[in-house]
This record gives structure tokens, sequence and C-alpha cells, in this order.
């Protein structure tokens, strides 16, 4: 009988792993209902509220300062207490703040602090995740966590379009402000922590984080590696109808912003298949083998700006995939890297940079497209794709130089073999 259960336990514990990926993924996705609520129903709102650009603009980008703000001391602070206290008391304020948007919002100082609060409602629950999943898993755990972000952004934007067309816009937020209540739901089902988060720190371990360099070496990948993924989906539909409106390129497609979903969706799948590859057969090769095909792509369609469709249509879609499919491997290598005493903390200065989000948000490509003289036109969309691809070249020069080490290791498939690997 001992036998037998030593043989049930790494069967058990792969049930459990996959139970915390599967429950806290799919709380992800449903915790950034509200993300891009407000991007989908814009032009009603500035409609209705006669805002202008600039304060559509502020509205829109308020959230991601919202996230930024309170990320680095919530996730820090799990190193500290029960993650689980923090996820919901962060969802609870996501949904009031999305329920009262629907009921209360009628104008732009309104408006910015319920965004706001929306903002800090999207607590990150990566750290709670690994305090769950046996150390040999935990890459790939972090691999496909990290990916389902993609599908929540995208999923958010799809339900705020739906509800729209059928209820109008203030049903959107009722309806966004439903997900991270359905989060919450998902914390009753999970494993208990393996870990307990009782640390004597009053304070997150800065200084010994930023002596961590191969952590910092991952962290700058991720930030190089954000530049180049919402820049790419923010640049997509331009790009794409202004190729479409040249000589010879008319074809007959569907609405481009549908177009833009379904290709920044495909590169869900393929971030998970990398990040599983990588904690196989080594982060290193894998991730620089993928910035590589990415900067080559934005080369590529830098080259064929102006021409013809069935080119640039085919590239587009292409670095869709390529720009996102590192980040799952990105984030395993953060994991792996961070010690495991801080890494709260750690992950906080890590999701700290998608805040470049709001940066490559239509105000921020704005500004980018009129440094590279105007994307209206091919010697402008050129520059902009150039730019685009530093973004890679960035990512895979920073995990070049990442340096090897105990944290920075792979571990076998299985919880039974424990013989350690580059990667």
């Amino acid at each position: 009988m001992a036998n037998a259960r030593l043989f049930d336990e790494p069967s058990r514990v792969r049930g459990r792993s996959a139970r915390a990926t599967a429950l806290l993924s799919f709380g992800l996705v449903a915790n950034l209902a509200g993300q891009m609520t407000f991007a989908a129903t814009l032009p009603e709102v500035a409609a209705d509220w006669a805002l202008d650009a600039s304060q559509s603009g502020w509205v829109g980008g308020i959230y991601f300062a919202g996230y930024a703000m309170a990320v680095p001391f919530l996730a820090s602070a799990t190193d500290r207490m029960d993650g689980r206290w923090l996820y919901v008391g962060s969802a609870l304020l996501g949904a009031a703040a999305s329920f009262a948007f629907a009921a209360f919002a009628h104008g732009f100082v309104v408006a910015l602090v319920l965004r706001f609060l929306g903002g800090i409602g999207h607590m990150p629950g990566l750290n709670l995740l690994m305090d769950r999943i046996d150390r040999s898993y935990q890459a790939r755990a972090a691999g496909i966590y990290t990916s389902s972000y993609a599908a929540g952004s995208a999923g958010s934007f799809l339900i705020a379009g739906l509800v729209d067309e059928a209820f109008g816009w203030r049903a959107t937020f009722i309806a966004a402000g439903i997900g991270p209540l359905l989060s919450i739901c998902s914390l009753a089902l999970l494993p208990a922590a393996s870990v307990d988060r009782k640390s004597d720190h009053p304070r997150p371990p800065y200084q010994a984080l930023l002596r961590n360099r191969a952590l910092i070496a991952y962290v700058a990948a991720f930030a190089g590696n954000t530049w180049e993924v919402f820049a790419v989906r923010v640049w997509f539909v331009a790009y794409l109808a202004w190729t479409l409106d040249l000589p010879g390129n008319h074809i007959t497609l569907p609405s481009l912003g549908l177009v833009a979903g379904v290709a920044s969706l495909l590169g869900v799948p393929v971030s998970m298949s990398m990040a599983e590859v990588a904690s196989r057969y080594g982060r290193r090769p894998v991730v620089i083998s993928i910035c590589l095909v990415s900067v080559a792509t934005c080369l590529a369609l830098a080259a064929s700006a102006g021409g013809s469709i069935w080119i640039v249509l085919p590239l587009l879609v292409f670095v869709q995939i390529t720009s996102f499919a590192d980040v799952g491997a990105l984030a395993g290598g953060a994991v792996a890297a961070a010690d495991p005493a801080q890494r709260g903390a750690a992950l906080a200065l890590y999701a700290l940079f998608r805040v470049h989000d709001r940066l490559s948000r239509p105000g921020g490509s704005r500004d980018r497209a009129r440094l590279v003289r105007g994307a209206v036109s091919v010697s402008g969309w050129r520059a902009g794709y150039l730019v685009i691809a530093i973004g890679s070249a960035v990512a895979a020069w920073a995990v070049w130089r990442a340096p090897e080490s105990k944290s920075n290791i792979r571990v076998e498939r299985g919880p039974d073999s424990r013989q350690l690997g580059p990667g």
C-alpha cells in the first residue's frame, strides 16, 4: 500500500498543479472583462458626454495608471500574507467600479475616478498560482497563466462589442463587472497553498531584487516584448486599412477589428506551446529564436510598406503571433530567476512593465507616428515598424545576457525527477 501511494503521488501533484493553473487562468480572463470596455464603447461615450480627444485618452489610459500604481504594493504584499484576501478585495473593487460606471458615470471627472479604481482592481494572481504549483511545473504554469492575458484582453473587447450592440454602452459595464465576481468564485476551488506567507520583512526587498541580474534581465526582456506586442496590436487596423486603400489592394474582408482580434488570439496557443518547449529544451535559445523571427517579420513589414495586400496581410497576422509567442517563456524565466521568498515582489516588478500597454494605445501611437513623420506615408510606416522591431531586439539581447544560475534552471518533467539543466 505504501508503494502504491508513492506511485500515485506524481499523479496527484500533476492534478493539483493543473487544477490551480486552470482556475487562476480562468480568473485572470474573467478579471480582465472590464479592461477594454471603455475603448470598445468610446465613440458612443465620447458623443454622449462631448469628450474631446484628450479627455478620452485620459479616461482610456487611467485604468493602466491605477494598475501600475497598485501592483507593486499588492503583488509584493503576497510575500507577507495570504494572497487570496488581496485577490478578493481587488476583484470586489474592480466589480464595484464597473457597476458604478454603468449606474453613475455622467462625465469626465467621475469616469476618470472610476476607471482608475477599476485599474487598481486588476490584481495579478501569478504568485498565488506559484504557491500552489510543484516546482517542476512552475515554468509551464507561468507560461499558461501569462498567455491567458491576451485571451482576457480580446474577450473584454468581444463581450463589450456584443453587449453594446444589443443593450447599449452602460450595459457593457454591468457585464464587465460580473467578470471579477466570477474570478472570486474560482478561488473557492483552489487547492491549499504549499507555502506559508508570513514573512517578517516589513518592506519589499527591492535592493535585493535589483541585485538579481537574471531577474532584471527578464524584466528588461519583458519591457521590450511589451513595447512590441501592444504597438503591433494598436497599429494593426490602421496599417491594414491604409494598405487596403492603396490602388490594386481592394479585397473583401470582415470587420478589421475582428481580423485583428482573431490574429491576436492566434498568439495564445503558440505562446503556451513555446513556454512548454522552453521549459524542456532551454529558455534562452527558444526566446532568442522567437525574438529574431519577430524582428525579421517587422523588417519585412517595413520593406513591404505600400506593397501588395497579399504580402502585407500574412505578415501582419504573423507578427501578431511572433510578438506574443515568447510571453509565456519570459514569464517562466522570471519565475525561475526569482528567490521564492521574494517572488511576490519580483513578479510585481515584472508585471509593472505591462503599463507600457498605455504607451502603445492610440494616443501614444499618434505621438510615435509623428516622430516618424506620420504613419500616412510609406516612409512613416517603414520607420514605424523599424521602431517596433527594437522591442524584440532588446528582449533577445537581455535574455542572451541573462546569467545562468541555480535560480534560473530547468527542472525535468516529473516531480519524481529532480535533474537540473540550463534554461
